[in-house]
């Protein structure tokens, strides 16, 4: 029985020393873990100029879209561009069947020269023979009247002296009456003519030219009118015409784009309407075309909110468009709404939040030191560090998440 109780004994004891054993490799094996270094990337802090900006996403589209609407209806005779073609200011695009405009334009040239030769009628010679005929007709008549009354003073004389009877006396005197008219009617038919008749009558001619003139003027812009012709240089982007159909000025029959010229309109809140100016740069990029960033400048700005909408319309000008941009497409623009110059910089995967704070880590004697930083403005890359860091600090960008304060570190590629 004492020899069982011993063999027991003995194993129990034989357990305890093993699992003894087994338990402070455990933990010698847990301080070999965690004392394990953790590889990290680093970036140096450096002090540099950094811009933050908000994107807008919009169409591009011409500056100038114009669309030509024939000013009189008519049937088309002949088309000189198509789709796509350049055109320049003054070309003519399309041409109506001008037949009865030419005719009426040709009755009002007919009807101007005959109003400009009544006019020289009545400015001219003819005038001239005119007055020098009412001057004879007066002439004649005062000396008619002067030999009646001469007359009737020899007959006065002889019916006085009772020489002459009473019948001839009374028939002298009337033939002084009548000569005495017509002496006067010679000479009111002269003023007439010289101070009324003839200027009213010139007027009056010079009226119904300055009218001829007027009706051919407006049977030549019909004529030119069947012409119709580009208001600008550009490309032609949409046509509605074909030859032999007829066109009205109610639809456009042409489109014309100017290709020089593209911009962008968005809209923006009003966080942004009071941080960006006319003439200020932006940043544009069109896919579609290239990863190239392009550049643009605000030409315009709406002074007030869009009362739908609540935003401000912006307008952005293309600097210098490649001549493949087309109208329509799409286009992010960015706006720098604020920047900061000889400021300290770290790249923005360093920083990392906890509870409404922000840190970095930074590398000291293969330590890695949790600091708290003060953040300012970012953009896509980079960070400004108000408070916290100094320049030429070496921050933790990659690995961090796998660090606590005074964890022990190997730089990536030391």
């Amino acid at each position: 029985m004492k020899r069982y109780l011993s063999l027991v004994v003995l194993i129990v004891l034989s357990m305890s020393l093993g699992a003894g054993c087994s338990s402070q490799q455990a933990i010698e094996t847990a301080d070999v873990i965690v004392e394990q270094p953790t590889t990290v990337e680093v970036a140096e802090v450096i002090t540099g100029n950094i811009e933050n900006y908000i994107s807008y996403s919009s169409r591009v589209k011409p500056a100038q879209e114009i669309m030509v609407l024939p000013k009189v209806p008519g049937k088309v005779e002949k088309i000189n561009f198509d789709l796509g073609d350049k055109v320049k200011k003054g070309q003519v695009l399309f041409e109506m069947d001008k037949t009865d405009a030419l005719l009426q334009l040709n009755q009002a040239a007919s009807a101007v020269e005959m109003a400009e030769l009544n006019l020289k009628i009545m400015s001219g010679t003819a005038y001239e023979q005119q007055i020098i005929q009412l001057k004879s007709a007066v002439a004649s008549a005062e000396i008619n009247y002067n030999d009646a009354k001469t007359n009737l003073e020899i007959i006065k004389t002889l019916y006085e002296a009772g020489a002459e009877s009473k019948f001839n006396y009374d028939r002298a005197m009337s033939q002084v009456e009548l000569a005495k008219q017509q002496y006067e009617t010679a000479k009111a038919n002269l003023e007439l003519i010289e101070q009324k008749s003839h200027a009213e009558s010139v007027e009056t001619a010079q009226a119904q030219l300055n009218q001829a003139k007027a009706a051919y003027d407006i049977a030549k812009n019909a004529v030119d009118n069947m012409s119709v012709i580009s208001p600008i240089s550009g490309i032609v982007s949409a046509m509605n015409v074909k030859v032999g159909e007829y066109v009205s000025t109610a639809a456009p029959s042409f489109i014309i784009i100017d290709d020089s010229s593209y911009i962008i309109e968005v809209d923006v809140n009003e966080d942004v309407i009071g941080k960006i100016h006319i003439g200020d740069k932006v940043k544009v990029s069109i896919g579609s075309i290239s990863d190239e960033i392009l550049s643009g400048t605000i030409t315009a700005a709406a002074p007030s909110a869009d009362k739908a909408k609540q935003t401000f319309l912006v307008k952005i000008t293309l600097d210098n468009p490649p001549s493949i941009i087309k109208g329509g497409m799409f286009a992010q623009v960015q706006f720098v709404i604020d920047r900061a110059e000889n400021c300290i910089l770290v790249p923005l995967a360093s920083v990392i939040e906890e509870e409404g704070k922000k840190y970095v880590f930074i590398v000291n004697n293969d330590k890695a030191i949790k600091k708290e930083v003060v953040t300012g403005i970012f953009d896509d890359k980079e960070i400004q560090i108000l408070e916290g860091l100094n320049e030429g600090d070496k921050v933790v960008v990659k690995g961090q998440d796998f660090l606590k304060d005074g964890s022990t570190v190997v730089i990536s590629g030391n």
